[in-house]
């Protein structure tokens, strides 16, 4: 009960800035004080600058031909061999944006396997924070925390209700799919009223891959105490938010397709936390008080 407490009150939280928002442009549009159309007649078209479109880097695009200026691998050696690889795959027509984001995914793995092994806080596995943030780097910030929240949420009821039901396990699981699909169509319908969200903007995958994660993580919070799953959420969420800003860091980007060879650095760097036996970070202050016993 506690636990669906607090999803609700995390959704509330999530969509009430929005709508008043969403609310508050309406207002404003309807007084004609709205940004955009106080423009006077003879204004010339050039006042009103057009809104950029975001770009969403996990779409595949056309390849620039001069991307590779700073650095060009036009002949194989024993030096450049990553780098003539990569360089070849975007000529042959591989999207220079989806060979970006696979090389930065054995980062994401590193950061998550060192908030494990050397601070010391726990995750949802080695799945879940990179799938958060490759949703987020698709859908927004905002938008994936009210999906994540809705899916959670829907989840979380449809368990509860099914518990009571004696089915077997896959009719189950089949019926927690119906009531996540309606929760999101619902909350989707209700953003693109209010104004908090671009919908149409948003692709069908982040969310396929959201409801799939589904599942396993509400089987976790029901199997482990409020504290536990208060910690690991936290935790996920914060690793799926730094991936995210990871993954939107242009010059990162740039310098991962110019010289993927910064991808080895990721070997000897999991061989030595694979390899480490010593407290963590966490650890340090939570046996502080034996430790100064000790001494003392």
């Amino acid at each position: 009960m506690r636990l669906l407490l607090f999803c609700i009150t995390f959704v509330v939280l999530l969509l009430l800035p929005g709508s008043l928002l969403g609310q508050v442009h309406a207002q404003n549009f309807r007084n004609g004080s709205f940004v955009g159309q106080q423009v006077s007649p003879t204004a010339s078209p050039s006042a009103t600058p057009s809104p950029t479109p975001k770009k969403d880097i996990t779409k595949p695009e056309t390849n620039d031909d001069h991307m590779f200026d700073n650095r060009r691998a036009d002949h194989l050696n024993i030096t450049n061999a990553i780098a003539y690889g990569v360089q070849y795959a975007v000529k042959s027509g591989v999207p220079a944006n989806t060979i970006m984001l696979i090389l930065l995914l054995p980062f994401l793995a590193t950061l998550v396997v060192f908030f494990r092994y050397i601070i010391g806080l726990q995750s949802l596995g080695l799945l879940v924070p990179i799938a958060l943030s490759i949703t987020f780097l698709s859908t927004g910030i905002l938008a994936g925390l009210i999906l994540l929240a809705t899916i959670f949420l829907a989840s979380f009821i449809a368990r509860i209700i099914l518990k009571r039901i004696r089915i077997m396990q896959l009719p189950k699981l089949a019926l927690s799919m119906w009531l996540v699909a309606v929760a999101i169509v619902t909350v989707l319908t209700l953003c693109a009223a209010g104004g908090i969200l671009t919908v149409k903007e948003i692709s069908i995958f982040p969310i396929l891959l959201l409801v799939l994660l589904s599942d396993r993580v509400v089987a976790i919070f029901l199997e482990r105490s409020l504290k536990e799953v208060s910690s690991i959420a936290t935790v996920t969420l914060l690793l799926g938010i730094l991936g995210f800003f990871l993954l939107s860091w242009t010059a990162l980007r740039d310098f991962v397709i110019l010289y993927p060879e910064i991808v080895l650095l990721c070997v000897p760097i999991n061989i030595i936390m694979g390899r480490y036996f010593g407290l963590r970070m966490t650890e340090y202050v939570r046996f502080k008080p034996i430790r100064d016993y000790e001494r003392h």
